[in-house]
C-alpha cells in the first residue's frame, strides 16, 4: 500500500486517506496507530472501494491485480463519483458499527479449531482481536444496498444472522480464514452473506418500527437464567446462546417473549429448528 500511495497520486488516492480516518471505521475495525503503521487502515479502505465500484463479477486473481487496476481507472474520478464514494463508506460503515459495535469483520477464536470443536465444546468462542479483511470488504460493502434507517431497525436480527452463518457454514468460515485470492471463493463469501442479509431485511421498509426480540431480551434472559433449556448445561458466553422458537426469532417468529427460551446456538441447531 505504500508503494501504491506514491504510484497512484491523486484525488482518489487522497479520498482513501481521508476516509480511512473515519471514526466508524475506526471503531468498528478496532484500528490502532500501532497496527497502521505500514498502512494496511488505507489497504482496507480500498478494498472496499474497489468492490463497492466493480464487484465480484469484475474480479479476477489476483487481489493484487484487481486493486492496482482500479486505483489506475479510477485515480481522477468526477467530484459525484468521488462523493458518492464518500458517502456509502461513511453509510456502510456507520452500519456497520451500530450492528457490530467494536467487534466488527472479526472471526470468533473458537472456530480457529473447526467448527465441530467448537459444536463439541458448544461454544464459538470470544471474538478475535484481529480484522479480517475477507470479512471486512463482503460485510462492510454489503450495507450499500439499505439505508441507515433500515439497519438500525435491524440490528439485532442482522448479529444474530451473522453469528448463525460462522456457526454453521464450514465452507465461509474455511474461506474467510484462508485469506481468499481465489475468484470463487470470494464470490461464494460475497454472496452467501448477501442472500442471509437480504432475507434479514426483505421486510423491513424504511423507517419501518416492526421489531423482532431484541438482544436486550437475550441478555436479560441470559442474566437471569444460563441454563440451555435444551441439553440442561451452562451457557458460558451470550454470543453461544439462542433463543428456542419453531422458528428463528431473528427470522420473524412470534415475538412474545413468553414463548422465548434460551439455549445453546448449536443445541438449538441440532434440534432442527432451520
Amino acid at each position: 500500500m505504500e508503494i501504491r500511495n506514491c504510484l497512484f497520486r491523486g484525488t482518489l488516492n487522497d479520498l482513501i486517506k481521508e476516509l480511512a480516518a473515519d471514526e466508524y471505521f475506526r471503531l468498528c475495525a478496532g484500528l490502532t496507530e500501532k497496527n497502521t503503521k505500514r498502512m494496511q487502515d488505507r489497504y482496507l479502505v480500498l478494498r472496499f472501494l474497489a468492490f463497492y465500484e466493480r464487484s465480484t463479477y469484475k474480479y479476477k486473481q489476483p487481489l493484487k491485480k484487481f486493486l492496482n487496476e482500479f486505483l489506475g481507472i479510477y485515480r481522477n474520478p468526477p467530484r459525484e463519483k468521488l462523493n458518492e464514494y464518500r458517502q456509502k463508506f461513511k453509510n456502510c460503515l456507520k452500519s456497520s458499527s451500530t450492528v457490530f459495535g467494536e467487534f466488527g469483520f472479526q472471526m470468533k477464536q473458537g472456530l480457529a479449531k473447526g467448527l465441530e470443536e467448537s459444536r463439541r465444546s458448544k461454544s464459538l468462542g470470544e471474538w478475535s482481536n484481529q480484522i479480517n479483511g475477507s470479512i471486512f470488504q463482503s460485510v462492510a460493502t454489503s450495507f450499500a444496498s439499505y439505508n441507515l434507517g433500515q439497519i438500525v431497525q435491524a440490528a439485532d436480527r442482522i448479529y444474530e444472522e451473522y453469528l448463525d452463518l460462522i456457526a454453521t457454514d464450514d465452507q465461509w468460515v474455511d474461506c474467510v480464514s484462508r485469506g481468499i485470492n481465489h475468484a470463487v471463493r470470494i464470490s461464494y463469501v460475497f454472496e452467501t452473506w448477501q442472500r442471509r442479509l437480504a432475507e434479514v431485511m426483505q421486510d423491513v421498509p424504511p423507517n419501518d418500527g416492526r421489531r423482532t426480540f431484541s438482544k436486550q431480551l437475550k441478555k436479560e434472559m441470559f442474566e437471569q437464567n444460563k441454563t440451555c433449556f435444551l441439553c440442561g448445561q451452562e451457557i458460558k458466553l451470550l454470543d453461544d446462546a439462542a433463543l428456542d422458537h419453531d422458528k428463528h426469532y431473528w427470522r420473524g417468529g412470534a415475538t412474545i417473549p413468553a414463548n422465548a427460551r434460551l439455549a445453546h446456538r448449536f443445541c438449538n441447531q441440532s434440534r432442527g429448528g432451520r
